[in-house]
């Protein structure tokens, strides 16, 4: 199998293309570290994958934006720190402000020159969606969004969802390689979906899973790249070969 197989790539976004893990703490660190200034990033970001998790399982449907108010209020509570009535509206801002990752807009833009579709696929909402997709120079032939699917990764219904969607486009399931950074929601699901993937392993170098749910089980990727600019780097060079 070679990357040059495909001619849509599908991505998600928050985690594989936008830092999220540093656009928590930066919320995080100057509420909570004041009273608890011993506490790690890693375990702030564990509290926070862990409420991500429970708000998902008390309320399947709410969506991103809600989920970032309610997540704030189990971690205020958590961490024993008051709760300000703006602060609802002080975190949905601050993750449609979470930062893009250094490598990803100049490594989307390169990959748009041999694609047919580059398209995300995403749990955020589509507010959040659309303000992160511009940061990255808005290279996306379409965004898809949880709002859109009526699912969320990793649920197969959400893979079925955009796959069917892309399929009335003449685009082949086995055209499509699917990027991420989440074991959890979707390099596991979208092998179980029939998609390739390649894992984008932002975390190397470090333990743990980070900000992120724990997957049942690891799922070998079809390839492996440490950022999308890597990624970037091995398709033009397999190009070139």
């Amino acid at each position: 199998m070679r990357l040059s197989d495909f001619d849509v790539m599908t991505f998600d976004m928050i985690g594989t293309l936008i830092d999220f893990e540093k656009g928590v703490l930066d919320f995080l660190r100057p509420r909570i570290l004041p009273s608890q200034p011993n506490v790690s990033d890693d375990t702030l970001l564990e509290s926070y994958a862990n409420a991500q998790s429970q708000i998902r399982k008390d309320d399947p449907s709410l969506l991103f934006s809600g989920r970032m108010a309610r997540t704030w209020s189990a971690l205020a509570k958590e961490y024993g720190v008051e709760e300000k009535p703006e602060d609802a509206r002080l975190v949905i801002q601050s993750a449609r402000d979470w930062p893009d990752y250094p490598d990803a807009a100049e490594a989307l833009a390169e990959l748009k020159k041999y694609f047919r579709f580059l398209v995300v696929v995403t749990n955020g909402d589509r507010a959040s969606a659309r303000a992160m997709a511009a940061r990255l120079g808005s290279p996306f032939s379409e965004i898809i969004t949880e709002e859109d699917m009526g699912f969320a990764k990793p649920d197969p219904r959400a893979f079925e969802w955009f796959i069917a969607h892309l399929g009335k486009q003449g685009v082949k399931r086995e055209r499509i390689l699917h990027v991420a950074q989440s074991q959890y929601h979707d390099i596991g699901a979208a092998k179980a979906a029939g998609l390739a993937s390649c894992w984008i392993y932002r975390r190397h170098g470090k333990t743990g899973y980070g900000g992120t749910q724990v997957p049942s089980a690891h799922t070998v990727p079809d390839f492996l790249a440490l950022s999308i600019g890597d990624l970037a780097k091995r398709y033009v060079a397999e190009l070139r070969a």
